[in-house]
């Protein structure tokens, strides 16, 4: 049974600044520095920012014992708020599996700043094998526009193989799109498949890698990715998609992790060998700004 992977991060969770600094079978932990925009009118951290970060370590926290194929859902949450946080202290929030049937399981979890307790909450959260067809998929449209806007030019990056210890990277990639299918599997707006083709050159210029990659809609609503091998072969994956990320991987075998971001700089690529985001800094790195041509 392979375990669900941390999702990657929602646009509440963008728009709030909370990071995931821990993820374990049955544990989680979101942490954020209060800022002055959540802040409640009596100067303290915002009710609403606590809970956000309760729901999120303990749902979390369930995810992560559960199958990637089955789903999730708060139904109950309730919460005690114990003391006040004030602008600039770093909330640390951590959520547990007290216990997990099929269908239904129970988890706990505080928010604290260092040793002191802000809060602390108890729910309850509905399990489906499966996506309920209710329940439909976030998707990355902000991402993916801004890929489909690039196509006809030559996207420019800088980065580093810091596997092989080689900095001072380049890398060309061009955006191909597709406009015809069916409306159960488009992308974004008229757009039904995105292929990546990327050259990758060394400090001296010289072409050191090239690889080609196809985002594709499945009529569920499952966005895939296509690996094009040179050999002629094709590899397919799951894409789990956030507000403004895509993230591939670990792919069978142990093989990599990969994951393509929009920052307020442009298109972060970021690439593990053997592991996730969350275990270490990434064996390979580029940063793209979208639009700019060579």
């Amino acid at each position: 049974m392979t375990l669900s992977s941390p999702p990657e991060p929602t646009g509440m969770a963008l728009a709030l600044g909370i990071e995931r600094t821990a993820w374990s079978p049955g544990h989680t932990c979101l942490e954020v520095t209060v800022a002055q925009d959540h802040l409640n009118k009596g100067g303290a951290a915002h009710g609403g920012l606590v809970t956000v970060l309760l729901d999120g370590a303990l749902g979390g926290a369930l995810v992560s014992t559960l199958p990637v194929t089955s789903w999730c859902a708060t139904t109950q949450l309730t919460t005690s708020f114990l003391d006040a946080a004030r602008l600039g202290e770093r909330l640390v929030a951590t959520g547990r599996v007290v216990r997990r049937g099929r269908h239904v399981a129970h988890l706990a979890g505080e928010v604290r700043v260092g040793e002191r307790v802000v809060a602390s909450a108890v729910g309850t959260w509905a399990i489906w094998d499966a996506r309920p067809p209710s329940m439909p998929l976030r998707r990355a449209d902000e991402l993916l526009r801004h890929l489909a806007a690039a196509e006809g030019s030559d996207v420019l990056g800088e980065g580093a193989w810091h596997h092989t210890g080689q900095p001072g990277m380049t890398s060309v990639m061009s955006v191909e799109v597709q406009r015809d299918g069916d409306d159960a599997t488009l992308l974004v707006d008229d757009v039904h498949a995105l292929t990546l083709h990327e050259r990758v050159l060394d400090p001296n210029g010289k072409q050191v890698h090239e690889d080609r990659c196809t985002y594709r809609r499945v009529p569920d609503g499952t966005l895939l990715l296509e690996l094009h091998s040179t050999d002629g072969s094709l590899e397919t994956a799951r894409v789990e998609e956030g507000a403004r990320s895509l993230r591939v991987g670990p792919l069978p075998d142990g093989g990599p992790t990969w994951r393509h971001a929009l920052t307020d700089d442009g298109l972060v690529m970021d690439l593990w060998f053997g592991g996730t985001s969350m275990d270490d800094a990434p064996d390979i790195e580029f940063r793209y700004r979208l639009g700019e041509g060579s």
